[in-house]
């Protein structure tokens, strides 16, 4: 009678082992890493197009006319590691009589687009400007007077530092984990496909009889898609 029931026992010890390793192997099967559909509906700045991007925004009866470019640096080989400038102007036509514009506010956020859930949507870099002055609200405009700046990317910011670090520790799954930051890793290892770079207007308007400005927000964003030449380059120079 001992002999049965200690055979019981190793019977059900053995059962509960499978059911938990079972439990554990199915677990772990859903702890893959998470994906994200590929962003296909907005514009991409690419050399198809000369280097520049014009968006046209509808504001009132004129238009709001932006426009991006990448000045002396080889669009065709974009690396999401390099520094590198976007410059930009904004302009207004076909604007009222009497009617002024100011640029109140603009704000800039570079990041990352990935099909990796890790990793998309990733801040790069960022950029805040206003008029610093007090003889008027924000920087005049016209169809003459664009406003005109340079977005200066810093290609290992703080930020990406930062959020490839979070991405590859203790809270990293997949293949980015225990990879260092390079161009190979985000492109290769992260499914990182492009910048997406947005930018905010804040626009104040005031016509001809009114006394008092109001504001309008204008959003432009588009991708900035990596070139396979840049991660090719980097993978020359890593074996030569």
């Amino acid at each position: 009678m001992k002999h049965m029931k200690r055979y019981w026992i190793v019977i059900l010890a053995i059962v509960l082992t499978l059911s938990l390793a079972i439990a554990l192997t199915l677990s772990l099967a859903g702890c893959g890493e998470e994906t994200v559909v590929k962003e296909e509906n907005l514009e991409e700045l690419n050399p198809l197009r000369g280097n520049t991007l014009e968006k046209t925004h509808e504001l009132e009866g004129f238009q709001f006319i932006t426009t991006y470019d990448t000045g002396s640096y080889d669009l065709s080989r974009w690396r999401i590691t390099d520094s590198k400038v976007v410059n930009m102007t904004a302009k207004v036509s076909g604007a009222p009589e009497g009617a002024t514009v100011l640029i109140e506010h603009v704000h800039i956020d570079m990041s990352l687009k990935s099909t990796s859930a890790q990793l998309d949507g990733l801040s790069q870099d960022n950029m805040d400007d206003s008029y610093h002055g007090t003889s008027q609200d924000g920087f005049f405009i016209s169809e003459k007077y664009p406003y005109q700046n340079q977005f200066a990317i810093e290609g290992y910011s703080k930020d990406l530092i930062d959020g490839w670090t979070f991405v590859c520790g203790e809270y990293g799954t997949g293949s980015v984990s225990q990879k260092r930051l390079t161009e190979n890793s985000l492109v290769q290892d992260g499914n990182v496909y492009a910048n997406k770079m947005q930018v905010v207007y804040d626009i104040l308007i005031k016509y001809a009889d009114e006394e008092y400005y109001h504001v309008v927000s204008v959003l432009d964003e588009f991708l900035i898609p990596v070139t396979d030449d840049g991660v090719q380059t980097e993978m020359e120079t890593e074996y030569q």
